[in-house]
C-alpha cells in the first residue's frame, strides 16, 4: 500500500492529480513550510488547508490563489464555528 498524500484521515483515499501536487508543493515553498513531520502544529495546519482546499477546489492551479483561498476558507470556517457557538453557551472574546 503506498502512503497518502495527507495526513488529514479524511482525505486518506484522496489522489491528487500531478497537477494539484505541483500547485500545492509550489504554495507549501511560498510559505516555506517543512514537512509535516518535521513541522509545528502550525506548520501542519496550514499544510492540511491548503491540503483541504485543493482537494474541494481542483481547479486552482495557481499557488497564490490557493493560498489566498484556502486560508480565506479557513478563516470563514472559524467564524461560522464561533457564530454557531454563540447561541450554544458560547463564551466569546
Amino acid at each position: 500500500m503506498s502512503k497518502s498524500f495527507s495526513t488529514n484521515p479524511k482525505l486518506v483515499d484522496w489522489v491528487p492529480s500531478p497537477q494539484q501536487i505541483k500547485t500545492i508543493n509550489e504554495a507549501r515553498q511560498l510559505l516555506e513550510l517543512v514537512p509535516e513531520e518535521e513541522g509545528d502544529a502550525t506548520n501542519g495546519l496550514r499544510i492540511n488547508t491548503l491540503n483541504v482546499y485543493s482537494y474541494l477546489h481542483p481547479e486552482v492551479t495557481d499557488p497564490k490563489q490557493l493560498i489566498d483561498d484556502a486560508f480565506e476558507f479557513l478563516s470563514q470556517q472559524v467564524i461560522r464555528r464561533r457564530e454557531k457557538g454563540k447561541g450554544c453557551g458560547f463564551v466569546g472574546f
